[in-house]
């Protein structure tokens, strides 16, 4: 079953969002490591998930909601088979798995992410 596990919102302002979210919500905003004008925004405890602030030139959609899934590449082919599409490239980010974008009939974007393989092996 895919969970949603992150959500993204762009802007283009990112420092003026940030200092938004910051004051208004308390969020804590780090740089990526790994993906310019990227910023890892950590919500606080208790439920719920933590997203990320971006740049408008990564993705248009004001929202974009991530979902984990167990198979990248068979969850793409469900896509496709469901009217879907590809909207990008696969590829790893470090230390979280194979990550990329897709998109509904109707166009919306989101993210599916399947995290990297555990070691299961005592």
């Amino acid at each position: 079953m895919g969970r949603i596990i992150h959500v993204e919102l762009t802007t283009d302002d990112l420092h003026g969002s940030s200092d938004f979210f910051a004051h208004a919500f308390g969020w804590h905003l780090t740089p990526s490591e790994f993906v310019e004008d990227y910023l890892s925004a950590d919500t606080g405890a208790g439920g719920g998930i933590d997203g990320a602030l971006m740049t408008v030139e990564h993705q248009k959609q004001p929202v974009i909601v991530w979902i984990e899934v167990e198979d990248i590449h068979e969850t793409i082919r469900d896509v496709e088979k469901a009217g879907g599409r590809l909207e990008g490239e696969v590829h790893e980010l470090h230390g979280e798995g194979l990550v990329t974008y897709v998109s509904d009939p109707g166009g919306t974007i989101f993210g599916v992410k399947q995290p990297p393989a555990t070691d299961t092996m005592l």
